[in-house]
C-alpha cells in the first residue's frame, strides 16, 4: 500500500491553514428507512374498526388498513327495571350517564294510557297563584303553570322617578329598583344635551414623565385619557471614540466618559488580535537530559522553554508557551537546527494592539454634542453616526371625551394648579347628563304602591301614570300532562284537601306507563361493574347480558423516513386522538452530503497535481509483444491503464526488447504486472466519482460516517472478530475503548489494524526494539514507504506505544485528531481520508485505498444484527 509520510501531509496541512482552509458544507441527514404507524388503543369489534377506518379515509385520503388482534374483550348489555313515566326515565337516564359516563337509551315496558292534567279554580293575584303552583308541584311531583282566568281586568299603570345626574347613577338606581321590588323597567335622558370636549396639555420632555402626570390627572378627576408623542422624531445616534492603547486605559476612560455625559458604552478591540503560538517536542531520554537542553535553549535564544514527561512515557518533551510570532519563527529555527522533531498549535491567548469606546445609542443631537465635549476637552479624537432608529422626546396628553361644562373645568383646573398648559376642542358630539327611570308597565295599584315605597325609603320623587291598558285579576293553575287517571287523582287531592276548586282534564292522547334503560352491547366489564354499582346505590333493579367481540387496530404501512413517520404519529394524536407506535419495518441508510465546491474536473485536476498512485495492471497491444519469450517488438509502446485507446490512459512507454511480466490477457490486450505506478486520470476519475459506486454494494461502505461509536462489546469483538488475529487476539476491549474516548466506529478502527497488521502478524505490530525499548504500531502511523520499519517503531516510540493497548488508544487518538475529526475539514469517512478537496492532508497515494478497506469493513458490519448505516455522499459542482 502507498502512503504519503506525515511529514508532507503537515507540511501540506501547514500551508493549507495559512492560506485558506476548507470547511465542510453538509446538508442533513436524509432517512430512507421504511415505517408503519399503527394505533396502539384498539378498536372494540369490526364494526367499530370499520367506523374508524373510514373515517381516517375520508379526512386524510391515506391508504390504511385494520386488522384483526388475537386479543378479546367481553361486552355486556345492561338493562334496568321500569320507570313509571316518560320524564321520570329521562331525568333517571340523564343521571345516570353524568355519574358513570356511560352512555345509554330508554325503551317503553308495558302497555298504553291516557293522558291528563289538573285545572284549578281563579286565585286574586297572580303572585298567589304562582305560590299554589309551587307548592301543589313540591306536594304531588307534578309541575304546573299558571294561566289567567277570563273574568275582569284591571289597568296597567306606568312609574316615573325623578332625575339623576350622571348616566352611571341612574344604571345603579334602576338596578335596585328591579332587585328590590321585581319590577323592571329602563331610563331615559332628561333636559338639553351638552357637548363633549376634548382636553389637550402642553408638552413633557419624557415619556416615562407624562406616564406618571397621566395616572395623577385620571386618578385626580376621574377622567381617563392617552398620551402620544409631540413634534418630529429625533434620531438614535452611536460614538466611537479614537484608539487608546491598553484595554484597561480605555475601561478607565470608558468609566470617565459615563460619569461626566451620564452615556453608557462599551469597550471594543480595534484590528486583528494578536496570534500566540505553543509549540511541543518529540521525547527525549531523561529528565537531566531535558533540563539541560532548554538551558541551551535560554541561552541561544532568550527563550524560557518548560518540560513534561510524555503520557504513558518514561521520556520527557520540551514545552513553548503562548510565543508570539517573533518568538515562534526564533524557536522553530532553532528546532529544525537540532533536527528535533516537533509540533506547533495556536494558543488559546489572545490580545488586541488597540481599544476603543462605543456608546450605547444616544437619543437627539443634544445628547451627542455632551458625548461629544466631553471627547473634545480631553483632546481625544471621536466620531458618530445615526444608527437608523428614531424617537420621540416630547409627548402630549389627550383626554376621553369630557361631557358637560362642569367637568371639563375640573380637568382644567387640574393642569393650571401644577402650572402646566392645557387646552381644549369641542368634539361636535353631544351627551346628557341627567335620566329618569320609567318602569315597565305594571297591573293595578298594589304592584305600583311597591314600586313608590322604594322611591319613598330614599327619598327620591317618583310619580305614576294610567298607560291606558288592562290585564287579568284572577289565575288558575294548570299541572303539566300525567300518564292514567291514578296520577291525575293524586293532583286532584291536592286541590280539594285546601278545599279549592279543581278537575281531571282527559286530553285524547294516549302512552306508556312504564320505560327502562338498556346500555347496548358495549359496556366493558370495568363499565357494567360501575354501572350496576349506579343502580344498587339507587336502589333499582337491572340485569346484563354478555358477548365476545375481538379487538381490531388500524395501520398505515409504507412510510418512508422517520420524520413522515412521525408527522402521521402526530396527525392521528391530534385529529383523531388515538395513541399510536412507529414501527420501522425496512432498515434504509441515513444519507448526508458534502459539498467540495468543485466540479468533478476540478477535483480531478487537483488530485492528478500529487500524483496519485496505484497497483493495478497495465495494458499493451498483444500485436507488439512476443509471447514466447515476453518482449516488445515495436519500437515505442504505450502501456494504458485501461484495455482501450484513450488520450488519458498512457502511465507508461516501453522500447523494443524491453522485457513484461504477463498475468493474462484481455482480448487483444495483454494485461502486464507493473508495481507501483503513477495512476492515470480514467483510473483516478473513476475512483473520485461517488456515482460510479452503487448503494446495494458493499463499496459503498467508502462513504460510511466514522465519527460515532457503533455499540459492540468486547466480548463480542473477541469472539467473532479478533480470534486467532495475532497480536490483536482478546484486545477487545482496548478498541472499544479507543473508540468511546475519541469517538471513532470501532469497527473501522479494527478494520484498519487488521489491514495494516496483516490480522495482526506484522513485526510492527508484534513490537519491535527502538532505543531498548519494545515498542507497537497497530495503524501503520508513520510507517512511510522508504522506511516503513524504522520510521514506524520511532513513531511508536515517540508517542510512547509500548504495549499492543496503548498503540491501538493512542494510533485512535491520532487518527480522530490528523482525519476524523480534524478541524476544518472533517476526514470522518474512508472517501474523505483519501481525496480532499485540497489534495493535501490525504491518508494514502494508492486512488484504490478506500476501496480496498471496505471489504473487511462490510464482513465487519455482516456480524451484526441491528445497526443503522450513516452515509456521507461528496457532492460535485
Amino acid at each position: 500500500m502507498r502512503k504519503v509520510s506525515l511529514k508532507f501531509a503537515v507540511a501540506i496541512l501547514f500551508i493549507g491553514m495559512l492560506s485558506s482552509i476548507f470547511v465542510n458544507k453538509s446538508s442533513g441527514y436524509t432517512d430512507t428507512s421504511t415505517y408503519k404507524v399503527e394505533t396502539t388503543a384498539a378498536f372494540l369489534g369490526l364494526e367499530d374498526a370499520q367506523k374508524n377506518l373510514q373515517k381516517l379515509k375520508t379526512n386524510t385520503g391515506w391508504d390504511a388498513v385494520y386488522q384483526k388482534t388475537s386479543d378479546y374483550k367481553n361486552v355486556y348489555n345492561l338493562v334496568s327495571g321500569g320507570f313509571p313515566t316518560e320524564s321520570r326515565v329521562k331525568t333517571s337516564l340523564q343521571e345516570f350517564e353524568s355519574s358513570t359516563g356511560i352512555n345509554a337509551d330508554y325503551v317503553p315496558n308495558g302497555t298504553k294510557d291516557y293522558y291528563y292534567y289538573v285545572s284549578s279554580g281563579g286565585f286574586s293575584s297572580k303572585s298567589k297563584t304562582e305560590s299554589v303552583a309551587q307548592s301543589f308541584t313540591k306536594k304531588t311531583g307534578i309541575s304546573a303553570s299558571v294561566e289567567p282566568v277570563d273574568t275582569t281586568k284591571d289597568y296597567y299603570y306606568q312609574l316615573i322617578s325623578g332625575g339623576f345626574v350622571g348616566e352611571s347613577k341612574v344604571k345603579a338606581v334602576l338596578s335596585d329598583f328591579t332587585k328590590e321590588t321585581g319590577l323592571d323597567g329602563t331610563y331615559k335622558p332628561v333636559g338639553d344635551p351638552e357637548k363633549y370636549y376634548t382636553l389637550t396639555s402642553g408638552g413633557f420632555n419624557s415619556e416615562s414623565k407624562v406616564k406618571s402626570i397621566l395616572s395623577k390627572f385620571t386618578k385626580e378627576t376621574g377622567i381617563n385619557g392617552t398620551y402620544k408623542p409631540a413634534g418630529n422624531p429625533e434620531k438614535y445616534y452611536v460614538l466611537t471614540s479614537g484608539g487608546f492603547s491598553s484595554e484597561s486605559a480605555t475601561q478607565t476612560n470608558l468609566e470617565k466618559f459615563e460619569t461626566g455625559t451620564g452615556i453608557k458604552g462599551r469597550v471594543q478591540p480595534v484590528g486583528d488580535p494578536v496570534e500566540y503560538y505553543n509549540i511541543r517536542t518529540g521525547g527525549f531520554g531523561s529528565e537531566s537530559l531535558v533540563k539541560n537542553y532548554i538551558q541551551e535553549i535560554k541561552e541561544a535564544t532568550n527563550l524560557t522553554a518548560e518540560y513534561e514527561q510524555v503520557p504513558n512515557s518514561t521520556s520527557f518533551r520540551i514545552l513553548f508557551h503562548d510565543l508570539n510570532a517573533a518568538d515562534r519563527e526564533k524557536a522553530e529555527q532553532y528546532l529544525m537546527k537540532k533536527n528535533w522533531w516537533f509540533s506547533t498549535q495556536k494558543s488559546d491567548k489572545q490580545t488586541y494592539e488597540r481599544y476603543k469606546i462605543v456608546s450605547d445609542p444616544v437619543l437627539g443631537m443634544t445628547a451627542v454634542n455632551k458625548g461629544l465635549e466631553f471627547f473634545k476637552k480631553n483632546s481625544w479624537y471621536v466620531s458618530y453616526k445615526e444608527t437608523g432608529e428614531q424617537a420621540y422626546t416630547k409627548f402630549k396628553i389627550y383626554s376621553d371625551p369630557i361631557l358637560g361644562d362642569s367637568l371639563l373645568a375640573k380637568g382644567l383646573e387640574f393642569f393650571k394648579s401644577n402650572n402646566w398648559y392645557a387646552g381644549y376642542q369641542d368634539t361636535g358630539k353631544e351627551g346628557y347628563t341627567r335620566f329618569k327611570i320609567y318602569s315597565n308597565p305594571v297591573l293595578g295599584m298594589d304592584q305600583v304602591n311597591k314600586g313608590l315605597e322604594f322611591f319613598k325609603k330614599n327619598s327620591w320623587y317618583a310619580g305614576y301614570q294610567k298607560t291606558g291598558k288592562t290585564g287579568y285579576s284572577s289565575y288558575r293553575v294548570v299541572s303539566n300532562q300525567v300518564l292514567g287517571k291514578a296520577q291525575a287523582q293524586k293532583g286532584l287531592e291536592f286541590f280539594q284537601s285546601n278545599d279549592w276548586w279543581a278537575k281531571i282534564v282527559n286530553t285524547g292522547k294516549a302512552g306508556y306507563s312504564s320505560y327502562r334503560i338498556e346500555t347496548g352491547r358495549t359496556l366493558l366489564y370495568d363499565d357494567l361493574l360501575k354501572a350496576q354499582d349506579f343502580f344498587k346505590k339507587k336502589g333499582w333493579w337491572s340485569s346484563y347480558t354478555s358477548e365476545r367481540q375481538y379487538l381490531y387496530k388500524i395501520t398505515v404501512d409504507n412510510i418512508q423516513g422517520y420524520n413522515n413517520a412521525s408527522a402521521t404519529a402526530n396527525q392521528l394524536k391530534s385529529d383523531f386522538g388515538w395513541s399510536v407506535n412507529i414501527v420501522k419495518t425496512n432498515d434504509g441508510p441515513q444519507i448526508m452530503y458534502t459539498d467540495y465546491g468543485l466540479t468533478l474536473a476540478e477535483m480531478l485536476k487537483k488530485q492528478m497535481s500529487v500524483n496519485p498512485q496505484t497497483d493495478s495492471p497495465g495494458y499493451v497491444s498483444l500485436t507488439y509483444i512476443n509471447t514466447a519469450n515476453s518482449t516488445v517488438t515495436a519500437d515505442y509502446l504505450n502501456v494504458r491503464s485501461s484495455p482501450k485507446v484513450a488520450n488519458n490512459n498512457i502511465v507508461g512507454l516501453l522500447q523494443k526488447g524491453d522485457k513484461v511480466s504477463m498475468t493474462g490477457t484481455d482480448g487483444n490486450w495483454a494485461k502486464i504486472n507493473m508495481g507501483w505506478r503513477n495512476a492515470s486520470e480514467d483510473e483516478t476519475g473513476y475512483y473520485i466519482n461517488p456515482n460510479n459506486f452503487s448503494m446495494d454494494s458493499k463499496y459503498y461502505f467508502q462513504f460510511l460516517k466514522l465519527s460515532q461509536y457503533a455499540g459492540l462489546s468486547a466480548s463480542e469483538i473477541n469472539s467473532k472478530i479478533l480470534k486467532g488475529k495475532g497480536i490483536l487476539d482478546g484486545k477487545g476491549a482496548a478498541f472499544v475503548e479507543a473508540s468511546k474516548k475519541y469517538n471513532i466506529n470501532e469497527l473501522y478502527l479494527i478494520s484498519h489494524a487488521l489491514l495494516e497488521t496483516g490480522n495482526g502478524t506484522s513485526q510492527l505490530a508484534k513490537g519491535v526494539k527502538y532505543n531498548g525499548k519494545t515498542v507497537y504500531n497497530m495503524y501503520g502511523y508513520g510507517a512511510y514507504d522508504s522506511c516503513p520499519l524504522e520510521c514506524g517503531s520511532k513513531t511508536a516510540y515517540e508517542q510512547g506505544w509500548d504495549t499492543p493497548e496503548k498503540a491501538i488508544i493512542g494510533g485512535a487518538e491520532l487518527i480522530g485528531k490528523n482525519y476524523i475529526h480534524r478541524s476544518g475539514f472533517q476526514q470522518d469517512t474512508l472517501f474523505k481520508m483519501r481525496w480532499a478537496p485540497t489534495a493535501s492532508h490525504q491518508y494514502a497515494t494508492d486512488i484504490g485505498w478506500a476501496y480496498k478497506q471496505v471489504s473487511r469493513m462490510y464482513s465487519l458490519y455482516t456480524l451484526l444484527d441491528n445497526y443503522t448505516l450513516y452515509y456521507d455522499i461528496p457532492k460535485y459542482k
